[in-house]
């Protein structure tokens, strides 16, 4: 079941990441102006949000696999009405819409993958995997969207995108269970602290062993956000042509399938690798922000490390931090916390207009994070996990 649950994610991950070279020149056909495209395309995010922060409940009360089948058999109807449209208010419309889906979808399959791990070893590995999948669908799915783009055009390659996001429903329907067997709990339930009975969101707010997983994640969001941000505005500047932009992206997304293959780095405290891949993150964004004379395709491999060793340790700080029957909840409020990190950082530095001091403010929230972090596991030394 977990390799069938990848395949899910990969589908879906292809499906959302083929559309990132479609929306901005489909809105430009649509007649949107340059102002509005931003503010369209981050009505996605703030949709998304509003979605998970009531996704959770519903997910553990709930098999997950309903949310899963028929979420993403409506994010294909929705991505086939943005094909559809001929109105910009019509395809915003349908943007909103697939947002909020969305965000039941993909805490559901983080919380269902994370169910299938019978120890703390074995569900690092499956993070480590799940963000493997992840990382090779961001890296091969732009260049398909744009070939689509080119052998279809673009409406007809949201309508595509559809019914490809529909097959995957369809299939996640007949091959997936309906609950995951807890065979192993009781060996993970050791590693857990004591949490208040009630299932609600703030039994998981008043888990303080989550804090650096939802801090970090925010942290890691936002630098990820003020490069996207960022860095086609200074290829754009040294008059680059715009296909160094794509070379840089998967430059980092190579990076990051270079962390995400030692699997040997699970071995290692989960507290040990998001510190030192804070650290290091922090780094890069001083160096970036100094204007330091290294290349920024040495950069780019470097930033994607760190998100590499990052995302998949976060994850499994959820997972060994709260108990099983309450997964959906916690990797809602996790996917809430991301989609903050995601509106805010290209808003911040949209209205900063200097790269330096965009960075800079990057470095201030990755590092001020990595020492939060540090104190937090100073604090909690003593605290049985």
């Amino acid at each position: 079941m977990r390799v069938l649950l990848l395949v899910v994610l990969f589908l879906v991950a292809f499906d959302m990441h083929a559309q990132t070279p479609l929306l901005a020149p489909y809105l430009n056909i649509l007649g949107v102006s340059a102002a509005m495209i931003g503010f369209v395309l981050g009505g996605y995010a703030i949709s998304n949000l509003s979605g998970n922060l009531i996704a959770g409940p519903f997910l553990d009360r709930f098999p997950k696999k309903w949310f899963i089948a028929g979420g993403l058999i409506l994010a294909g109807v929705m991505l086939i009405g943005q094909g559809l449209v001929t109105h910009a208010g019509a395809f915003f419309s349908f943007r909103l819409m697939l947002g909020f889906v969305m965000a039941f979808v993909s805490p559901a399959c983080s919380a269902m993958l994370g169910e299938t791990g019978k120890t703390a070893l074995e569900q690092g590995e499956i993070m480590g995997k799940k963000g493997l999948v992840l990382t090779t669908a961001g890296i091969v799915s732009p260049a398909v969207g744009s070939f689509f783009a080119v052998q279809f055009g673009y409406g007809q390659s949201f309508v595509i995108l559809g019914y490809i996001m529909i097959v995957a429903g369809v299939f996640s329907w007949l091959v997936l269970p309906s609950r995951v067997v807890d065979s192993g709990s009781d060996q993970v339930a050791s590693s857990k602290p004591n949490i208040s009975g009630k299932q609600s969101l703030l039994a998981i707010m008043e888990n303080r062993m989550l804090y650096p997983a939802f801090l970090g994640g925010f942290a890691i969001i936002y630098a990820q956000g003020t490069i996207i941000y960022e860095v086609p505005l200074l290829v754009q500047k040294q008059g680059m042509s715009p296909a160094v932009t794509g070379i840089l992206f998967s430059l980092k997304g190579l990076g990051a399938l270079a962390i995400l293959s030692q699997f040997w780095l699970h071995k290692i405290a989960i507290e040990t690798r998001s510190f030192a891949g804070l650290g290091i993150l922090s780094l890069l964004m001083y160096m970036l922000a100094m204007g330091l004379a290294i290349p920024i395709q040495v950069m780019m491999f470097c930033l994607g490390a760190c998100f590499g060793m990052l995302f998949p340790a976060f994850a499994t700080t959820l997972t060994i931090h709260t108990p099983r029957e309450m997964y959906g909840s916690v990797f809602s409020i996790y996917s809430a916390v991301l989609s903050v990190g995601a509106v805010l950082s290209p808003v911040v530095a949209g209205l900063l207009g200097n790269w330096h001091h965009s960075y800079f403010i990057a470095f201030f929230v990755t590092a001020g994070v990595c020492l939060i972090s540090g104190l937090h596991r100073l604090l909690l030394s003593g605290v049985t996990r």
